[in-house]
């Protein structure tokens, strides 16, 4: 039975999205027969009650080895230290893990990926990257360096360095795949996985949910972003949308759901936006109410930032989509907007264009049965093409053929 060693800084039973992805893929590749071991950290991106716990992934065999905390309070705070710390404690803990056949990593946390191609080369081991988003593409895209800078040229020598390294690299769509190219790996090495939604698809609608009435909604038209508000996304172009539809006579309420860097800024720009009225904001919700809190969606958006093209895709997306909830997607051309237009689940407006994410609001809110067909649309694609059993089951065959090579 061959061994693997799966790399991710958030694991069970860590309530995030991001984390569910690698348990997913982690049981998977167990089911299917391979010996998992899994390294990941003690920190909680988003700590779940003990009455939440997903199934855990140590009753199927998975062992998981993590690395200790030694700093406290949120994860934000000394984060270049955390991730300094979980490299330096995982490469002697991957370098002498006994019986890896295959590393397997994913990007969290920054210099991880490179920690496990060095330790692939030392150990004469292949190694598999899931490239969930890409640096150091991701800090030059953000303005945290800048590829012309010392340190920018080190990094993209050094992530150029290990994916070429790499026996096998997922990408997540065809966008990022174009940049993993970019820095020289063999094209029959980058294989395209996409994501799955996470946490339980079901979802309550509308007119059976109780957190309309908690929440004050009513029957108005509800717009929801619920989520990460992270710099790789846009706010400006949306809520600019949101208040010239307002101004037109419509009657749109936003519900922000969840936490960021860019919370602050959000909850400024609703402010000299005037839209305090009509934009609440909530907490991060717990997996198990995922049916209820985007169970009150009309309408759900996604945004993206001009330059993070390719470097990240929206999660968020694909949890619409197999749940039935129609989109707005406001970003540039992207791997999200391209599912979207296959997809025929929803509308994309341009980065800058408020006008026409008005025009949407505006349309969408008066024609029920244009919001049925692009939910009906967009769970049948996600059915077809993006669920996570055929998810699952290319990576089974991605790790056995790499294994066979």
């Amino acid at each position: 039975m061959a061994k693997l060693l799966l790399v991710e800084q958030y694991f069970y039973p860590d309530g995030w999205g991001g984390a569910e992805i690698p348990r997913d893929i982690a049981t998977g590749l167990r089911k299917a027969g391979f010996d998992v071991d899994v390294l990941c950290s003690k920190d909680q991106y988003a700590p779940l009650a003990p009455d939440e716990m997903p199934e855990d992934p140590r009753s199927f065999g998975i062992r998981i080895f993590r690395v200790p905390r030694i700093f406290p309070g949120p994860i934000h705070r000394f984060k270049f230290l955390r991730i300094v710390w979980f490299c330096a404690y995982a490469l002697p803990r991957l370098l002498f893990h006994r019986g890896v056949d295959l590393y397997v990593t994913q990007t969290n946390p920054l210099l991880i990926v490179p920690t496990v191609a060095i330790v692939s080369a030392l150990r004469r081991k292949p190694f598999v990257i899931v490239a969930q988003d890409l640096y150091p593409e991701a800090l030059f895209a953000s303005g945290l360096a800048a590829p012309d800078s010392l340190p920018g040229r080190c990094l993209q020598r050094l992530f150029s360095w290990s994916y070429r390294r790499a026996s096998a690299v997922v990408a997540l769509g065809t966008f990022m795949r174009r940049r993993i190219l970019e820095k020289g790996v063999s094209p029959h090495r980058v294989h395209t996985i996409s994501n799955w939604a996470t946490g339980d698809i079901r979802l309550v609608a509308a007119c059976e949910n109780p957190l309309r009435a908690e929440w004050g909604l009513g029957d108005r038209f509800v717009v929801l972003y619920s989520g990460n508000m992270g710099v790789g996304h846009e706010f400006e172009t949306f809520l600019g949308g949101v208040q010239r539809a307002a101004k037109a006579g419509a009657n749109p309420v936003v519900v922000f759901i969840g936490a960021g860097v860019r919370l602050p800024e959000v909850r400024a720009l609703v402010s000299r936006l005037g839209l305090s009225d009509r934009v609440i904001f909530r907490s991060f919700v717990p997996a198990n109410a995922l049916p209820f809190s985007l169970g009150i969606a009309d309408l759900a958006v996604v945004t993206l930032r001009t330059g993070f093209e390719g470097i990240v895709v929206p999660s968020k997306l694909l949890g619409y989509m197999a749940r039935g909830i129609p989109v707005l997607y406001i970003g540039p051309d992207s791997d999200a907007a391209e599912i979207v237009r296959e997809g025929v689940c929803g509308s994309c407006c341009s980065p800058g264009d408020s006008q026409a994410v008005a025009e949407v609001l505006i349309s969408a809110s008066a024609d029920a049965s244009r919001l049925r067909r692009w939910a009906e649309s967009g769970r049948t694609f996600y059915a077809r093409h993006l669920a996570r059993e055929l998810g699952v089951s290319q990576y089974v065959e991605l790790i056995r053929g790499t294994l066979s090579r």
